[in-house]
């Protein structure tokens, strides 16, 4: 996407699958396009931009991939509503013609954000489908009805949320490794999503409104209060559903179990507090482990290396911040 004119920022041309943009510096840095790819092409953005980044554009013909770690955005097709996302949450984005739209980021904290993108041709080779047909089964639908576009957004699953912290971390050097590599890591990534909207098509249609706000109500409150003891009993309690209906909706509606899920926002809580600087021992306790070994093994398989490993910087995390605060973004659009 390109910013509103400004003669200051550099035009940066970028693959056809992106248009023409205009970056600030600060977040200019964080970019990192791979587009060596063929009919993929991946952008990494990893810092701490100081400056929040706003964007008009009209988009190509393309499927999009895209996967939140850490950082605040919002985004609208022209005449559609806004989409918000957060840290774990995944985006797609499809389009049969150029379609225009919207596209702003927080600055002032982390930002780790994987984009993959496939032509349509692409996508068809690699045994992928318009997705169009599946519109209406996301958490946030935000697709324009009549524009041959779709986007909408939801939950990341937990192995999606593992291809775009190996995407970052990649470190090969020799071309021809690197570009297998990543090609692998977006094919991952699709055959992930597609089975992921395949089931959110079929599941959510079965599970009741009111059933499925209080799903995400308690999926609301792992997010927040994560360091607290959530047994299954406690959180259908909170939200005043069945234990088994709980269950079974949170498996449709966010794609892995109650405590699979509050595993995951702890960890990737320690990778921040780790890197903030926060012992070991205070970042287990603080995220809810009350044993050291329990954490260091539940870490290394999530994370893939030792708690401090990832101290020393031998992990793909997270910068240090947190994502405290108010949104200027949710307050300019009045979302």
């Amino acid at each position: 996407m390109s910013l509103d004119h400004d003669p200051a920022l550099p035009a940066v041309h970028a693959h056809p699958l992106s248009p023409v943009v205009q970056l600030p510096e600060d977040w200019s840095r964080l970019l990192q396009v791979h587009d060596d790819l063929g009919d993929i092409t991946l952008a990494c953005w990893q810092g701490r931009p100081q400056r929040d980044l706003e964007v008009t554009a009209q988009g190509p013909v393309m499927f999009c991939i895209g996967i939140f770690l850490e950082g605040q955005a919002w985004m609208a097709l022209d005449g559609g509503p806004p989409l918000q996302a957060g840290p774990g949450t995944a985006v797609v984005q499809t389009a049969q013609r150029p379609v225009s739209g919207s596209f702003g980021m927080r600055g002032g904290n982390a930002i780790r954000l994987v984009d993959i993108r496939f032509t349509l041709e692409g996508l068809e080779r690699a045994g992928g489908r318009p997705l169009l047909a599946l519109q209406g089964g996301f958490l946030q639908d935000c697709s324009v009805p009549g524009s041959d576009s779709l986007m909408g957004g939801f939950p990341a699953p937990p192995e999606l949320l593992r291809v775009a912290t190996d995407v970052l971390g990649c470190r090969f050097e020799d071309d021809v490794v690197r570009t297998l590599y990543l090609r692998a890591k977006a094919l991952e990534a699709l055959a992930i999503v597609l089975g992921q909207l395949q089931a959110a098509g079929q599941g959510p249609a079965r599970i009741a409104a009111r059933e499925r706000q209080r799903v995400l109500q308690a999926r609301a409150l792992l997010d927040a209060r994560f360091g607290e003891e959530w047994p299954l009993e406690r959180l259908a309690r909170e939200v005043g559903l069945g234990e088994k209906r709980l269950q079974a909706g949170f498996r449709a509606l966010v794609g892995t179990s109650v405590h699979g899920h509050l595993r995951e926002v702890r960890l990737q809580a320690a990778g921040r507090m780790l890197h903030g600087g926060h012992s070991v021992t205070d970042t287990a306790l603080a995220v809810g482990f009350s044993s050291l070994s329990h954490f260091s093994k539940a870490f290394r398989t999530q994370m893939g290396c030792t708690p401090r490993a990832w101290q020393r910087g031998e992990g793909a995390g997270p910068e240090p911040g947190s994502e405290s605060g108010s949104d200027p973004f949710r307050e300019a659009k009045g979302l």
